[in-house]
Order: C-alpha cells, then structure tokens, then sequence
C-alpha cells in the first residue's frame, strides 16, 4: 500500500492524543473510543492511501471468418477451436466476433463456438482490417488484452497491416490461426444455364456443364440467397457430363443463385447466376355469386399466385400471366375485349375457359369465328335434340301500339321466325283487353305461312298482361323441349294479378321469361322483377327502332344454352401432364357439363359421357389456352370439390397456363472495356413498340442505384446501358412499372471472394510477428501471457469515509438513544424509564 500524501498521516496523531486527554472525563468510553476511530479514518483518507497488485486476467477477442470462401471442413475447424478457448476461459473475458465484409452480432442460433457462415452479399467478400479494429475497440480496460485471428487469410477489402500497426500501438498481440482455405478442384463448372423468367412455386431447370477427371458420384447443393433449395445427388462420367436439376422457389424479383458440384477427391467447384422469379397473377373474370370462387382462390394463394376476381375484363392486362373466364356468356362482350384476349395469348399469357350455366350457343351462320373462338381449343356446340326450343312471343295490340311500334314489332317476330330451325316450335300471343293466339305453338317449318299470319296484327283495345302470360305459360309447359322461353312485349301499363307468381313457377320448371318495355308509359319496376324472377332479361326502348335486334339477341341468348344436368361419368381420353399426381380411377362423377366441340389440333385429355370434351388445351402463339367444359364450384362439381385429386389436378392445369415464351427477350451482360451493364431486350414480332419507353433503373450492392438509358437500335431492339465499375454481386434491372415487354433481368458478377483457394498463411504470419504475438497457437494457450501481468492500483479513500460516517452515525445513536426512544413510545414510557 502507498499513501498519495504521506505527510498528512502526521494528522492521525491527533485522535489518539485527543482520546487519551478526554478518556478521565467521560464515562462513555466505547463513543469517546469510536468518535476517536472515526477521526482516525478521515486522517487516514485524506493521505490518499492506493492499493496495488498484479494482474493476469485477459480480455480475448476471437474474431472469426465467416466469409462464404469458407469451406466446410474449415468452418467445423474454426468452432472446434472456439470450443476450446472457450473451455479454458475461467475468470478471463472472452468475445467472439464473426465477420466476412464487416464484423457483425453474433446471430440467432449461433453460440459463442458454433457459427454460420455470413448469409448473402454481406458473406461474399473478407475484410480482415475492419474485426481487427472492433476488437481494439471493445477490449475492456483493467485487464491484458490479446486478440485471436482465425481466417485462411485471403483478403479482398481493406488491409490486415493497417490494424496490424494499430494493434502494436497499443500493445495488443494478435495470435493468428491459419485455415487451410478451400482446395483448387478437378472437377469444374464450366457452364450454368437458367430460364430467363420463372414463377413462384414453379419447378425450372438448372442446367450445368460439368468437368470430371473421371467417372464418379457427386452432390449438387444449390442455394438462393444463400438460403438452400435443393441437395442432388448425380452421376459425372469422365469429360464433361451435362446435368439437370430441378428447383423451385417462393421469392420474387431478380435472385441469386449459388450451388456448388462436390465429389470426394476431387474437390468442389461453385457457380452463381441470377435469375428473375415472378409472382404469377390470375385474373378471374366471373359472372357467378361473389364466394363461389373460394376454394380456388384459397388453391391459387397457396400455389403463390396472386388472384384478382372482377366482373369485367380490365382495361390491362400488362401485370396478369393468365386470364380465368368462369361461367362466362361472351355475347355481350366487346369485340375490342375479344381481340385483346386472343393477343394476350398469342404473346405469352395463359386464359382458361370455365364453362358453367351461363354459357349460351349462337348460330351465326357462317359467319368467321371471332377472336374468342378463334384463341380457345373447343367451342361450344349446339344442341343435338330434334325438338330442341320453343319460344312464345306474347305480344301487345293495344291502341298505343298503332302506328311505328306496331309495324317494328312485326318485323321483330318475322325475325325471329327466321332465325328458328323448322324442328324448332313457334308461339304468338297477342293481347289487348283480351287476348288470342295469331300463331297457335307450332314447328317453325313454314315460315312464310307464318309470316302472313304476323302481317295480320292489328292494334286494338287496352292493356291486360296477366291473363295472357297465364296462357301463354300454361300452354308451353306441358311441351318437351330443350329450351322453353317468352317474350314479353309491351308499351303499357297494366295490373300484376299473379304475374310474380307464375315467373316463379316458370323458373322452377326452366322455363325463361323477358320483358321487353316500349317507350315512357311503361311500369318498369314491374317487368324487371318479373323478367329477373324467371331467369329472363328486362329491355327498355324509348324508340322502337332497335327492337327487332334486342328481340333477335334475346331469343338467341335464352334458347342457347348447352348446359347439360345430369350425372356423368368421367374418362381419361390421352394421358397427360396435367393429370400428373392424379388419381383419376377414383375421380368421382359431375353432375352437369357444357357441350363443346373440340378443334383438330387441340388436346382432349379428359372426357365425359363417353363422348364430350371435359378438358382441352392447345398451343396459341406463344400461349396456351385450356377449356373445362364443367364448372369449378359447388353446383356440378360439389363431389369433386371434395375429391382428393381436385387441388392437384387443378394446380397442374393452372401451371401449365403460366407464360413458357414472352414478348420479348432480355439478356444482360457486362462490358469490360466500358465497365458497363448492357441489357438487349429483342421484342417479338406480335410485340407493339411502346410510344414512350418506361423509366429503367438498375440496383445493386450496397447502395447502387442507377437510372439506366434506354435506346432503340432498330425497330423490334432496345438496349440499355449503365456504368455499374468494379462493383461486383448481383444486379437487378428493372422498369419503375412492371412491364411485359421490358422484363427485369439480373446480372451476377462473381466476387473475387468465390474464385481464391488456398490460404495465405504469409500475411497471417507477419500480423502475428508484428504485433508479438504468436502463429498458429495451441487453443489451450489462448489466455497465455507468458508471464505479463499488469499493474492494477485501487484507492481506498472512498473506503475508509464511508467507515468514518457509519462510525459517526454509530456514536450519535449511542448519546442520543435516551431521546430516541421517548420519541417512538411517547411521555408514558419516557415516565416510565
């Protein structure tokens, strides 16, 4: 011990002489003793005294490469160390900090000796000098500190030498252990092949060139931002042999990939590529109750697919890979809307054709097929029954109707005589205050008898409606007939009577009633209800002009449907892919189907009653098109929704739609003599060159973000440029706004991190002569100070004042403890003492 102020000890006399003076007078002798002590300890404190001994404790840095050059021979190495220096820690500190670009925390699932190599970019490059200079910084004070190096050496950012000098400043040995570092192999990838895009979830190829000195069983490891997707195991002959695998993955946007080809003997060769993975989306255009989608919505979602479900075709389609039409009738479709789909698949995109009740045969007597038939692998068919339809015009004749309406209204009924096939029946019922038949329900097999007949209507009288539905309904429902339809037409108002009545026993016997009101005077509300109750439409025309076209659609709409309902039995026609993982021997029955005709070169791969197409597919431009003539929901599915086959055989179907060709071609490559990314985009002949080509940007490592230039070379040919420099890793190319025509495209420069063997044991050792300390070490001396210690000092002062007023305190209580206890107990108990 040593006291800061000696001199001031010549004040500890003091108390004692005091002491020796006082002890006659007082009878307190133990206060007087402590009073005494306690001016001792102050005497004592205000010298200064200081403590000081020698100390071994080390405070050890292990920093730890965990680069992705590691192999894994080394990296069960290096935890086999750490395991060790951990075992003879005792009372000494120990950190461990892995680096690969950059020092990091130890992460969750790693322990202080078992480590992960560093995941993505942050894993392909070492920087020996950055964990060197973090472990300077986080070494505690009070104790020796000494840093342990394990790395094979190879650096390719900052400088080892700079920390090395730093370390020696200070006085801080580094101990370094040198990895053996990767082994030059004798088997080489010498080419790496992926699809330009693929889907989430969809499997794609990997295909590698491989070298082999000889013949013998290898493992292919592949990973995807260093996460593993996939362990192979393959045959290599001598030479080079060409390989496939299979692979799948759930992320999106441009992605790196990595493998590596291993054979015992001969070493492991890796390989890294980029590759651009989208989240396909379908779009579900539906004319069914909003629910009824669910089962293959919830399908879609766990497939990774993004599903979209609206009533309409939208306005783009430049985000969606395939198209659904569900229970669609393609009549009142736009022929612009048409021609978009057929273009939609003829440049890549998928659309599948779900047929259901809504689906309704026009004859347009050979007329060309329009851009819907022409893009699907089967149409609809017409109706085989010999007495197929029967349609009942109840018509108007009031006073009202005279005139322009009345004569419109004649050639409407002529034109729907016209349109009927003669084993087709034909009804018309006029009504005024009354009504009667001009032409009693008959076959439409003399149609110019029947016309004369229609010339001979003639207006006259009021408006009763009731009674002449009820007479024409109840003469069309003892018929047998495939279709059975009304029409309504009137200019008036009227009472209702039954009218609600009657529409509803019409729907439960399938029959279809319209209404079709002329002019302002008409009570609207009343024939929508009636015409939506009895599965029929509601028209309103304030001139009578278009008449005859609303009457001709309306009939063609109604008495057009294909739907057969009834229990079918399901066959195999051709084996398929898409029947892969399909039970179909136990597929159970449908109970209803759309009858379609299946085109020459399409694919019938499944069929029903023996005879109809149930799933057809074909190849259409670039595209591919499907139809499934049953629906995918509860009404004639309702056993196969439950169907173990359901969700795989659906799933095939909806993958085999996704895009295997694009609009256009991108492919990305790096020139050199310019330090450039150049991106081609070729853009298929189908393709229409925007006006203004979209905003491009290209990302990268780190921080790289750059607007890319995007010029036209020629009229199907753009080609954008960046300066991306030295910079290495995976770089993404990508429009602001997705875009079919201008695809993202990845590019991976390879580090120099994934090219070094070896290790370089020279560096390590000159850090660890630099610095004194030692190479190549044995773990168990980690904590070794060959005999340094360092000096630790405490100073007692605070110490001993703090004695000095427990002291105090001690001896107050002691003189005033009389007062104390007549304070708690009160003057009572102080009488009482």
């Amino acid at each position: 011990m040593t006291f800061e102020r000696p001199w001031l000890l010549l004040l500890s006399i003091l108390p004692v002489v005091w002491c020796y003076y006082e002890w006659r007078k007082h009878s307190r002798h133990f206060a007087l003793i402590a009073k005494a002590v306690m001016l001792l300890t102050i005497a004592l404190a205000l010298a200064g005294p200081v403590l000081s001994w020698h100390d071994h404790d080390v405070a050890l840095a292990v920093v730890a490469d965990t680069s992705a050059s590691l192999s894994a021979k080394d990296l069960e190495r290096e935890q086999s160390i750490l395991k060790q220096v951990a075992s003879n820690k005792g009372s000494n500190e120990l950190d461990v900090i892995p680096f690969a670009r950059a020092p990091r925390e130890v992460a969750s699932g790693e322990s202080g000796y078992k480590l992960a190599v560093t995941a993505g970019e942050a894993g392909k490059g070492t920087n020996l000098e950055a964990p060197v200079r973090s472990a300077l910084a986080s070494l505690p004070t009070g104790m020796l500190h000494r840093i342990l190096l394990i790395s094979d050496g190879n650096e390719n950012e900052g400088a080892l030498t700079r920390a090395a000098w730093q370390a020696r400043e200070l006085g801080v040995p580094i101990d370094t252990i040198a990895l053996a570092g990767r082994d030059r192999p004798q088997i080489l990838v010498e080419a790496v092949g992926l699809p330009t895009v693929v889907f989430t979830g969809e499997q794609f190829p990997v295909d590698l060139t491989v070298y082999s000195p000889r013949a013998i069983s290898a493992t292919v490891d592949l990973a995807a931002e260093g996460k593993s997707i996939g362990n192979h195991s393959v045959a290599l002959a001598a030479g080079e042999s060409r390989l496939r695998i299979l692979a799948s993955l759930n992320a999106t946007g441009a992605i790196d990939v990595s493998g590596s080809v291993q054979a015992t003997g001969l070493g492991e060769s890796r390989f890294e590529a980029a590759l651009s993975v989208r989240r396909p989306r379908v779009v579900w255009v539906s004319q069914d109750v909003a629910g009824s989608e669910k089962h293959i919505a919830g399908l879609l979602a766990a497939n990774k697919f993004d599903f979209t479900m609206v009533r309409q075709l939208p306005d783009s389609l430049d985000d969606a890979q395939i198209v659904v039409f569900n229970n669609i009738n393609f009549e009142p479709m736009k022929v612009e809307d048409k021609q978009r789909i057929e273009t939609f698949v003829q440049g890549g995109g998928g659309a599948l054709w779900i047929a259901g009740e809504n689906n309704m045969y026009v004859d347009h007597k050979g007329q060309p097929e329009d851009a819907i038939e022409r893009t699907f692998p089967a149409k609809l068919a017409p109706p085989k029954e010999p007495e197929d339809t029967v349609v009942v015009l109840v018509m108007d004749k009031s006073a009202s109707m005279e005139g322009k309406k009345i004569e419109l209204s004649r050639v409407a009924a002529t034109g729907v005589i016209e349109n009927l096939k003669p084993e087709d029946q034909v009804g018309i019922l006029i009504f005024d205050n009354s009504f009667q038949w001009t032409v009693p329900i008959r076959k439409a097999d003399d149609k110019p008898a029947l016309k004369r007949l229609i010339a001979g209507i003639n207006p006259d009288g009021g408006t009763q409606i009731p009674a002449a539905l009820t007479e024409a309904y109840r003469k069309i429902l003892p018929l047998t007939a495939t279709f059975k339809h009304m029409v309504l037409l009137t200019d008036g108002i009227s009472e209702e009577g039954d009218s609600m009545k009657l529409a509803k026993d019409a729907s439960e016997h399938k029959i279809t009633i319209s209404a079709i009101g002329l002019g302002q005077d008409v009570n609207r509300p009343f024939l929508e209800k009636l015409a939506t109750i009895a599965g029929g439409k509601s028209y309103f025309l304030n001139d009578p002009t278009g008449l005859e076209q609303i009457l001709l659609h309306d009939v063609k709409e109604h008495t057009g449907t294909v739907a057969i309902e009834k229990s079918i039995a399901v066959d195999i026609k051709h084996p398929s892919d898409l029947l892969d993982k399909v039970d179909v021997t136990k597929v159970p029955n449908l109970e209803g189907y759309v009858r379609f005709e299946q085109k020459p070169s399409a694919d019938e791969i499944l069929q029903v009653d023996g005879k109809d197409p149930l799933l057809v597919r074909w190849q259409y431009g670039l595209g591919r098109a499907t139809v499934f003539a049953s629906d995918a929901k509860s009404r004639w599915s309702a056993d196969w929704v439950a169907w173990a086959g359901f969700d795989t055989l659906w799933t095939n179907i909806f993958r085999d739609l996704l895009p295997r060709g694009t609009e256009s071609e991108a492919n990305a490559s790096f020139d050199s003599a310019n330090q450039e990314l150049v991106v081609d985009y070729h853009l298929s002949a189908r393709s229409a060159a925007p006006e203004t080509p979209p905003e491009i940007y290209a990302i990268g490592p780190g921080d790289f973000r750059k607007p890319v230039q995007l010029s036209r070379i020629s009229t199907l040919d753009y080609r954008a440029r960046v300066r991306i420099g030295e910079v290495q890793g995976l770089f993404r190319v990508r429009p602001l706004n997705e875009s079919r025509i201008f695809p993202e495209v990845g590019l991976y420069r390879p580090e120099e991190e994934l090219t070094e063997y070896g290790s370089n044991q020279a560096l390590l050792k000159s850090v660890a002569l630099a610095t004194g300390g030692r190479f190549n070490p044995n773990p168990d001396q980690a904590f070794e100070t060959g005999g340094q210690s360092i000096e630790s000092t405490a100073r007692l002062w605070p110490l001993l004042l703090g004695f000095a007023i427990l002291l105090n305190l001690v001896e107050l209580v002691m003189r005033k403890w009389r007062g104390i206890v007549e304070t708690v107990r009160g003057p009572s108990a102080a009488n009482a003492l």
